[in-house]
């Protein structure tokens, strides 16, 4: 989900070099605008907590019902991303 939002925030012309960062900009400049619903950050920011408390927690386990229902989440996602990301490139330049 990162990767995908970053080739989002690099298909506008966007960058940072946190995670944090990625997310803030993904809420502001695609969920807020509507191009995306909440749903999509809440499932950003889920993915995003169990990746650090996975990578920083001691003793921290993930249940297979949780894995499996971020992998779902995750799934739908990169399509829509890729779909966003397909539907700004194959409409024609503008021409001012």
């Amino acid at each position: 989900m990162y990767y995908a939002v970053m080739g989002l925030l690099a298909a506008e012309k966007k960058e940072t070099s946190k995670h944090s960062g990625v997310i803030a900009l993904f809420d502001r400049d695609f969920v807020k605008k509507g191009l995306f619903t909440k749903d999509f950050s809440r499932w950003l920011h889920a993915a995003f907590d169990m990746r650090q408390r996975s990578d920083y927690a001691a003793g921290h386990t993930v249940l297979i019902g949780d894995a499996q229902k971020l992998l779902e989440n995750a799934q739908a996602f990169v399509a829509e991303v890729k779909a966003v990301i397909d539907r700004s490139f194959s409409s024609p330049p503008k021409v001012e």
